[in-house]
This record gives structure tokens, C-alpha cells and sequence, in this order.
């Protein structure tokens, strides 16, 4: 999957229910999101649940060190 041009790295995603989305690269990233309690979900659902998030929605990874989506932008999904 690619959002915005870029490759996602992951198979899963945490979220917080509202519009933190963060894509969940590692077992470190998942453990760390776990204990913050995300709801961890499979990167197929990722579309849907940005879709139906509130306004501020936003896609990071876990790490912060890769934005796919800024609130307020649009975000454009392929599948591959």
C-alpha cells in the first residue's frame, strides 16, 4: 500500500478511536502502542477507519520519523 506516494512499511496500525493513526513498523512500535492502549488494527481496515475519523485525522509512523498524511491534507490510498 502506498498513501500519498509512499510506501507503507507494517501490517498493522494503531489508533486511538478519534484520529491518531499511526502505522505500527516493528515489534517495538506495537508493544509501545499497546501500553498506551491503541486499538491495533490490520492495515486493511486503514482506509476505512481515516475515512470515518474526525477532522484531525493524520497518518504518522509509530516513530514520527515518517508523515503520510498532515491534518487538514488529503490522502490518497493505493492498493497494490
Amino acid at each position: 500500500m502506498k498513501i500519498n506516494g509512499k510506501e507503507v512499511i507494517g501490517t498493522q496500525f494503531a489508533y486511538d478511536g478519534c484520529h491518531k493513526i499511526y502505522i505500527i513498523e516493528d515489534r517495538e512500535d506495537l508493544e509501545n502502542a499497546k501500553e498506551r492502549d491503541y486499538k491495533i488494527k490490520d492495515i486493511q481496515e486503514l482506509e476505512s477507519i481515516y475515512n470515518n475519523s474526525c477532522s484531525l485525522k493524520f497518518i504518522s509512523n509509530w516513530k514520527l520519523t515518517t508523515f503520510y498524511v498532515a491534518q487538514g491534507e488529503k490522502a490518497n490510498f493505493e492498493k497494490e
